[in-house]
């Protein structure tokens, strides 16, 4: 996949068909105060947003009524924000927690922008996530700022935004570069072993937080969200344990001549241990996603 790194801006507006700011602002700031609105009309295609401006634009679009030319104006910002803050240069955070309540609106896609427009904010997501899991390297972290929490968190919730994550899973399961084949061995690990013998994820802290990422959190305010059905139906389709095994062999192979390889080996050997943890938690991690979690009760794998 070709990088869109530092092309992305105007190519993103210019997909959007959207290179220009509507001539009439009607978008009503949810607070009174239209100070962010006006930062933000002024921009041009390639600058940066302020953080701050884009959180009281997120607060516009939750619980305001919505100017779709503006929204399709202003969305290339937004995005841009959001693949920095997956790529790990921090300051937008605060902004995507919103973000994502906002595409997780079905309107959004649905009602304000027409179907060439949320493909395109779909590939973009896509392509920055199968980005990031492309940059993974190394089979051994500890805290809970570690790379691979970035990725994992990022593909769980765009199963909550848009419901083609079959494309995003069959690209990365393809193992087309070693990065993929890592991220394929990170994720194969929280599937497999007791949360305190993971050998990729150093155990929790009370200090550094990490552990086992958990395949089932969605990143931002998604309180009353799951997996989209077509999402559910392909991940029941394809997270078994057979195809686990068969893409764990795929990985050790890829990884032949990469320093991963020897713990890609310690997974495929301890694979025949831990299958019964593996059938049971492909099932699970399906459930899991197909319900409304309640932050009140934190599920624990069952085996």
């Amino acid at each position: 996949m070709t990088s869109t790194r530092n092309k992305a801006p105007l190519s993103l507006h210019r997909a959007l068909h959207a290179t220009k700011p509507p001539e009439k602002i009607t978008q009503k700031p949810f607070e009174g105060n239209d100070r962010h609105l006006r930062h933000l009309v002024q921009l041009n295609p390639g600058d940066r947003a302020q953080s701050k401006d884009l959180w009281d634009y997120a607060q516009d679009l939750l619980y305001t009524e919505i100017q779709s030319s503006l929204l399709a104006y202003l969305l290339p910002f937004c995005l841009e924000a959001w693949r920095d803050d997956l790529r790990g240069n921090y300051g937008y955070g605060g902004f995507v927690e919103h973000l994502y309540p906002v595409l997780a609106n079905r309107k959004i896609f649905d009602e304000h922008l027409n179907p060439e427009q949320a493909a395109v904010v779909s590939d973009f997501m896509k392509q920055w996530i199968l980005e990031e899991i492309d940059s993974q390297q190394g089979l051994a972290y500890q805290g809970s700022n570690a790379k691979p929490y970035r990725w994992i968190r990022a593909l769980t919730t765009y199963g909550v935004l848009r419901p083609d994550i079959a494309s995003l899973w069959e690209a990365w399961w393809s193992l087309e570069t070693a990065g993929r084949a890592v991220a394929a061995v990170q994720y194969i690990c929280c599937l497999m072993y007791p949360e305190n013998e993971n050998p990729v994820f150093a155990p929790w802290t009370p200090d550094g937080g990490g552990g086992p990422p958990c395949l089932w959190d969605f990143e931002g305010h998604l309180y009353e969200h799951c997996w989209q059905s077509p999402n559910i139906l392909f991940l029941k389709q394809t997270l078994n344990a057979p195809n686990v095994g068969h893409v764990l062999n795929r990985c050790v192979e890829r990884l032949t001549d990469q320093p991963e390889n020897v713990v890609a080996l310690q997974v495929q050997a301890d694979l025949p241990l831990l299958i019964e943890a593996l059938e049971s938690r492909c099932v699970e991690l399906s459930q899991l996603l197909e319900t409304v979690h309640i932050p009140s009760r934190p599920h624990q794998w069952s085996k």
